[in-house]
């Protein structure tokens, strides 16, 4: 269970976050621990592409033991949270829900839909018309996408043994690619779960045109013993006192208490200072260090992670440049960065396959450690 401070300065996060966790009797989500982690995948169907199927399958190891024993009664699809990631209209498609659990493990889907399909698939929603609800952008303070896409179940689906299949046709052909309908999604390229890397907030806390963006800078993800690599854009250009950044980082962002470093995970900070109305902090302020940038506002830099940290470790990291333009405090601040060392579990524990259309054989293949972020309801 996550531990969460019982604290005013906290009530904007629990609210999105009970929002999601009482929209049935119960729930859970897969993979667990995106329960309170962003995807860092955006998924085109069942909503994005118009007419297709995505084939998913979930090896027992990633299901919550909760599930044990219960019944599928629904399930929920959110938006991702992306730094960037715009406001979207409602939108309705025609969609059937097909599932089952079989013994067949998540690396051996294949990329021809009626194989993939096992014996026992049972029809659980549709085909039927199901809208999307309306969902606001990324902000300042956003840590997750809105659960906005809610398909309850016609035919109930035991909780059995073995892996978990589910089939979601998207049936509005001709097929089409609406701009921004994304899925959040859960990708592990090959099964590789070498660390997870998470935005939160936007970097709209700045007096500048562009947003102050932090980024992890590294095609590989944070694992310990590894040098952590930053970037941060959208920072005053160096030149004369102008172009300093503070980097900071600290763990547990989201459970540690509040105190005098650590004022709570996206907390605004317009009760500290009302000039930074519209700032949000997201890191425990634990080791920090400097940098300056470079004649176009950006700034790489790198952290090793050697001293004092473990598989699993949650750490949180923002940054701020000093702002003289600002009042009160000076300085203007940054999305925030979650990391997760080692990984989140998921490995090559599930995957998903891809087809367009009415097509029976995927052009693409199978794609390992991939699958939406599901709320199951029971």
């Amino acid at each position: 269970m996550m531990r969460i401070p019982s604290t005013p300065v906290l009530s904007l996060f629990l609210s999105g976050l009970l929002t999601g966790a009482t929209l049935a009797q119960a729930s859970v989500v897969v993979p667990e621990a995106l329960a309170t982690l962003p995807g860092n995948a955006r998924l085109s169907l069942p909503l994005r592409w118009s007419h297709g199927t995505l084939q998913v399958r979930i090896d027992a190891g990633l299901l919550p033991a909760a599930l044990q024993g219960q019944t599928l009664s629904g399930l929920w699809l959110r938006r991702p949270s992306f730094l960037g990631e715009p406001a979207v209209p409602a939108l309705t498609r025609t969609l059937t829900v097909r599932g089952a659990f079989q013994p067949e493990t998540a690396n051996q889907l294949g990329n021809n839909l009626l194989t993939n399909r096992p014996a026992n698939l049972t029809t659980l929603f549709g085909p039927a018309p199901v809208t999307a609800a309306a969902s606001a952008g990324t902000g300042p303070a956003t840590a997750l996408g809105a659960d906005h896409l809610h398909i309850v179940f016609s035919q109930a689906l035991p909780v059995g043994s073995g892996s978990l299949f589910l089939e979601f046709e998207t049936a509005n052909a001709p097929l089409q690619v609406s701009a921004d309908h994304w899925v959040d999604g859960v990708w592990v390229p090959f099964g590789v779960d070498d660390g997870w890397v998470a935005t939160v907030g936007d970097g709209s806390c700045t007096t500048r045109p562009e947003p102050t963006e932090l980024r992890w800078n590294d095609p590989d993800g944070p694992d310990v013993g590894d040098t952590a690599r930053f970037e941060v854009t959208g920072a005053l250009p160096a030149g004369a006192s102008a172009g300093l950044v503070l980097f900071w980082i600290g763990v547990d962002p989201q459970t540690t208490a509040l105190g005098p470093t650590h004022f709570g995970f996206g907390t605004s900070l317009a009760p500290i200072d009302p000039g930074l109305t519209g700032c949000h902090w997201w890191a425990p302020y634990l080791i920090t260090w400097f940098g300056v940038t470079d004649a176009t506002g950006r700034i790489e830099t790198t952290l090793p992670l050697t001293t004092g940290v473990q598989s699993g470790m949650k750490l949180g990291v923002q940054a701020a440049w000093l702002d003289e333009t600002r009042p009160g405090l000076p300085f203007s601040l940054s999305n925030g960065l979650l990391l997760t060392l080692n990984g989140i579990g998921v490995g090559s524990q599930c995957g998903s396959v891809y087809f367009p259309g009415a097509t029976t054989t995927s052009p693409w293949g199978p794609y390992g450690g991939q699958m939406p972020v599901l709320r199951l309801e029971y």
